[in-house]
């Protein structure tokens, strides 16, 4: 029996940890879920994203976080039985702690799927949950964050505009000098696209060498 096995914690106590209200013995709780109970653990945590406490419910999205790749097609799962908004922000949360916590690692096609499914809906939860996934995601998001710059759901192209004034790709300068000379763009959006532009200004003036 290796060193692990004889150290391995009970899955229950780890359970009880996780819902004391101190957040150290909490995140010590689901680390030690992700590591020995990874099986067992996760259809837990996914099972309490349509809960009403909210702290619960919020525990486990960051919980969710440390599986990685392996709680996204889950998700994806959830996401599609569920007509709840508050279940399909919750999956797109667990999104951007997954991307949060395993940075550079390409999303399946799947999850993919839901991120361009939720661009498509009026729901603000949504909208604001899954743009700064795109920022998170890099190259793999930065077309689709383009492609909602010139969105006419005003919400989300001004969110967008918001998160392009942070990237540091050409690309990003470009669509948001394109949409400031565009006359008929929203005034909402006018004011998005040049605090962007100014942002953009602000980063490359405090770095010379990205000129």
């Amino acid at each position: 029996m290796s060193k692990d096995e004889n150290c391995k914690p009970d899955l229950e106590d780890l359970f009880d940890d996780f819902a004391h209200p101190n957040p150290q013995i909490k995140e010590e709780a689901y680390l030690k879920m992700s590591r020995y109970w990874p099986e067992e653990s996760m259809p837990r945590l996914l099972a309490n994203l349509d809960q009403t406490d909210i702290e619960l419910r919020r525990a486990s999205v960051k919980a969710l976080g440390v599986f990685g790749r392996r709680s996204l097609l889950p998700l994806v799962q959830i996401f599609h039985a569920s007509e709840n908004r508050i279940v399909r922000t919750s999956c797109l949360k667990a999104f951007v702690q997954v991307a949060v916590k395993f940075p550079g690692e390409a999303f399946p096609k799947e999850a993919m799927e839901v991120v361009e499914l939720a661009l498509q809906d009026d729901i603000p939860e949504l909208i604001l949950t899954v743009v700064p996934l795109l920022s998170l995601l890099g190259n793999q998001g930065f077309p689709l964050l383009l492609q909602s710059c010139k969105s006419k759901n005003i919400l989300l192209a001004a969110i967008a505009v918001t998160a392009l004034g942070e990237v540091d790709v050409p690309a990003a300068e470009a669509c948001l000098k394109e949409l400031q000379a565009d006359d008929l763009i929203d005034d909402l959006l006018r004011g998005s696209v040049i605090d962007a532009l100014n942002t953009l200004e602000q980063r490359n003036a405090g770095n010379p060498s990205t000129k």
